[in-house]
């Protein structure tokens, strides 16, 4: 072979060769990228599962502490213990409420944690729900938010929100801000909004006894075993 052309052909290759792995390189940064980017949607995606999973059990926990008060003829109260004061994407979750059954149809002075008490033993544990670290409902990611005081009904009922066996909500007008008792479940590992806020669910509970769920994007969730007539929308 020419000694020339054979130069030239290795040249070639070597210039083939470069390019190859040039194309490799972007290959492998595209891939990167595309990686990244869904794992980024995968995230938010599941962060949105765990968030509305989380206001769903409340909601439903409102539903059946209602129901509750009317089948027993004796009070029932959801009572708020834990919040996420910072909300710091760094830190563990936050959140915890009780549900509990009293022993009168007004002014309860005991309060027995779910399941009701059959047989005069306290039994508790199936009437908590903690969103933390190796709790029963842990979602990783999803607190509750700090919530506005709450009066309650009485004496001893500081945070509650207490059912009647006529199925309203026993608290003063002092705890419906704008008509509601408002609690707020945040995904405080999402993207935050222009106003800063993480994506959260507020669950607004009227006088009633009446329940819905309301997006930071907006989108009002009824639902009408709870009593928020009307359809959900997208």
């Amino acid at each position: 072979m020419d000694p020339g052309h054979a130069q030239l052909r290795k040249s070639s290759l070597r210039i083939r060769s470069g390019h190859s792995l040039v194309e490799l390189a972007v290959v492998i940064a595209l891939l990167s990228v595309l990686a990244l980017i869904g794992w980024s949607s995968a995230r938010d995606q599941v962060g949105a599962f765990r968030l509305m999973g989380a206001a769903r059990l409340f909601q439903s926990d409102v539903q059946g502490l209602r129901a509750l008060a009317i089948a027993e003829n004796r009070e029932a109260r959801l009572l708020l213990v834990e919040a996420d004061t910072d909300m710091n994407p760094e830190e563990p979750q936050i959140g915890m409420w009780l549900l509990q059954v009293g022993n009168r149809s007004s002014g309860s002075t005991e309060w027995d944690t779910l399941p009701v008490d059959v047989d005069g033993v306290a039994d508790g544990g199936q009437g908590e729900r903690s969103l933390d670290v190796g709790g029963a409902e842990e979602r990783p990611g999803i607190s509750v938010a700090a919530w506005v005081p709450l009066a309650g009904p009485g004496l001893g009922n500081a945070d509650g929100i207490v059912f009647s066996p006529r199925g309203f909500v026993a608290n003063p007008a002092s705890d419906f801000v704008d008509g509601y008792i408002t609690v707020q479940v945040v995904n405080k590992r999402g993207n935050r909004a222009d106003d800063g806020t993480f994506p959260h669910v507020s669950l607004r509970i009227a006088r009633g006894g009446l329940a819905h769920m309301e997006t930071s994007e907006g989108t009002a969730l009824a639902d009408g075993s709870v009593g928020a007539g009307g359809t959900t929308t997208q």
